[in-house]
């Protein structure tokens, strides 16, 4: 796909709401989160009463690892020992590359095959097909025989993806958002073990001319089953597909975003006002902002609410996650044009914090990212598959939606697009994978931290 660099979006901050307590611009308290704190909490000192900086004591967040600590509950990890909240030092082996087929672009990672490890898929953009790789133990995989060199056949160009059961007979699926097929298509698994397989392919069209990008999965009206919302950035618009039982799904039906003067890119799907329906935050870079629809319990939603900015460059990459640990979902953005992620902070009403903006490295470009705890210390962390640098950076969570420095993870293959986590050798810590576009291969770096 071609790549637009745009200008590197201002920083505007947005109003909370929902929030009569406190507000950012008091100058006793911040808000964090839904949270209100004293702004010592945030002013990057260590002040009377914390046991670091910004951290730990009676008012505060919890500390991250290797910050100072007094008693266990001044840490997330909850284990302070020696005065120091407990983490791993974070490392990884060298990269082992497994041949995927033609440009793979999208990284997935879950239990493919119901023996309770984790495997992985590539989708493989110009190959129009996903490989798959079984654990075969140890950390090492083995490619599952497919009828192409790419693997088993999707649409045209695939571009996003998925793993998920659509069928309810207990083996995953894979999904994939074709680019240049305008469309979405399942592919369903069979058999488990060695014999896992995927059927050939169900498509289901979105718009002529869309370009769709990218997906997410969630049950949006409560049957049970799972529906699809794909991004069109061509069109403005999203498409939203209602599941059924067979994993077949309905005809799509078509929202129109900002007015037809959108581009939107990717979609997160969670529940982001606590009212226990599916809601959904779509990523557009065109006006480098969020619209966010929020679920009306059966398939549609509600007219999307004022849009907080991203504040880094497109194009964008969103998935949600609680990275402060607040109970309320949050939205963690890859701007592969700035070489920075985004956190915005949610309040658990719909609304969220301004942007807070942690670079990956000079000129990386970080194509896309993952969360999980590198270091064990009980926070979040992000990892992001660099196109520019082909290498990975790991971002260590503060536990406020920053992060520390990256810490650069060392070579990946060549021009990595996806990334995906897992603990792929079963000691308990977690480990990634990318999906590298010009060396056609999927590399996987085991975690060394001690």
């Amino acid at each position: 796909m071609d790549e637009g660099m745009l200008i590197r979006a201002a920083i505007i901050a947005i109003a909370s709401t929902g929030l009569t307590s406190c507000t950012d611009d008091s100058q006793e308290q911040r808000c964090v989160g839904d949270t209100c704190m004293p702004a010592t909490c945030t002013n990057e000192q260590q002040d009377q009463l914390e046991t670091d900086v910004d951290c730990g004591g009676s008012s505060c967040r919890k500390c991250p690892g290797v910050s100072h600590c007094l008693t266990d509950d001044d840490c997330f990890s909850g284990n302070c020992a020696a005065g120091t909240c407990y983490a791993l030092e974070v490392s990884f082996a060298a990269a082992v590359a497994y041949p995927s087929g033609y440009k793979p672009y999208v990284m997935l990672s879950g239990d493919l095959d119901g023996d309770g490890v984790t495997d992985l898929a590539a989708a493989n953009e110009v190959g129009n097909a996903v490989a798959v790789f079984r654990n075969a133990g140890a950390g090492t995989f083995a490619t599952v025989p497919a009828p192409t060199d790419s693997g088993f056949p999707t649409g045209e160009y695939p571009t996003g993806g998925a793993i998920a059961d659509f069928n309810h007979d207990g083996i995953a699926d894979i999904i994939t958002a074709n680019y240049h097929g305008n469309s979405v298509s399942i592919l369903l698994g069979t058999g488990t073990g060695d014999a896992y397989a995927l059927t050939a392919c169900a498509s289901y069209p979105t718009v002529a001319g869309s370009e769709t990008s990218n997906l997410a999965v969630g049950d949006l009206d409560g049957d049970g089953h799972l529906d699809v919302i794909a991004t069109n950035p061509q069109t403005s618009s999203a498409s939203v597909f209602r599941g059924r039982a067979d994993g077949t799904l309905a005809p799509a039906i078509q929202i129109t975003l900002g007015a037809g003067q959108a581009e939107p890119y990717s979609v997160a799907i969670a529940d982001f006002d606590h009212d226990g329906l599916a809601d959904a935050a779509i990523a557009d870079n065109r006006n480098l902002s969020i619209h966010l629809l929020l679920g009306n319990g059966d398939g549609t939603f509600e007219v999307a609410m004022p849009r907080p900015a991203i504040g880094g460059a497109a194009s964008f990459i969103v998935i949600a996650r609680d990275v402060d640990l607040d109970g309320n979902i949050d939205l963690v953005v890859a701007n592969r044009s700035s070489d920075d992620v985004t956190v915005l902070l949610g309040h658990g009403d719909g609304a969220f914090e301004p942007p807070a903006i942690s670079t990956t490295g000079p000129d990386t470009g970080p194509y896309s990212l993952a969360v999980a705890d590198f270091n064990l210390d009980g926070v979040p962390d992000v990892v992001t598959a660099n196109y520019k640098t082909s290498t990975a950076s790991v971002l260590l969570g503060i536990g406020d939606g920053r992060f520390e420095a990256p810490i650069d993870a060392g070579p990946t293959g060549t021009t990595p697009y996806g990334v995906a986590t897992g603990d792929f050798n079963g000691d308990g810590k977690p480990e990634f994978a990318t999906a590298n576009a010009i060396s056609d291969d999927v590399t996987v770096k085991l975690s060394t931290a001690q």
